[in-house]
């Protein structure tokens, strides 16, 4: 089954996505430590990008999962259509064999009235003779 939802894909969305984050969170640690400011200043900035970084993962795990859901959505509707179809095949041929033996019977029953009605003339013909 392909379709962006094998384990191998997850865990390498993940492994991406984590990546992001601890990359975006060294370069900033990174680039404040090393940059001329105060300590305050320093600490307000990481604070402030580390708010950054969080809503950016947010949006991110929301885009994720819009999109697994309209995934989800989809393949419903597929699986919804494919059990119609073979609703509808299934049917076709429970209607098909229904009309090959009513016309059997209808046929068997044409040749019991046949059998009967002979077996009945022979019957008056043997009454005649005798």
């Amino acid at each position: 089954m392909s379709g962006g939802f094998g384990v191998s894909s997850r865990k390498g969305s993940f492994g991406k996505f984590v990546a992001f984050v601890v990359g975006g969170i060294i370069g900033a640690v990174g680039g404040l430590l090393y940059a001329p400011r105060s300590g305050k200043e320093t600490r307000e900035q990481l604070r402030a990008r580390a708010d950054e970084l969080l809503e950016e993962s947010r949006e991110r795990y929301e885009a994720k999962r819009e999109r697994a859901k309209e995934l989800a959505v989809e393949r419903g509707r597929e699986l919804r259509d494919r059990i119609e179809e073979a609703k509808g095949r299934l049917i076709s041929g429970v209607e098909s064999a229904a009309e090959a033996i009513k016309g059997r019977i209808e046929r068997g029953a044409e040749k019991a009235e046949e059998a009967a009605e002979s077996a009945e003339k022979k019957a008056e013909e043997q009454e005649e003779e005798r």
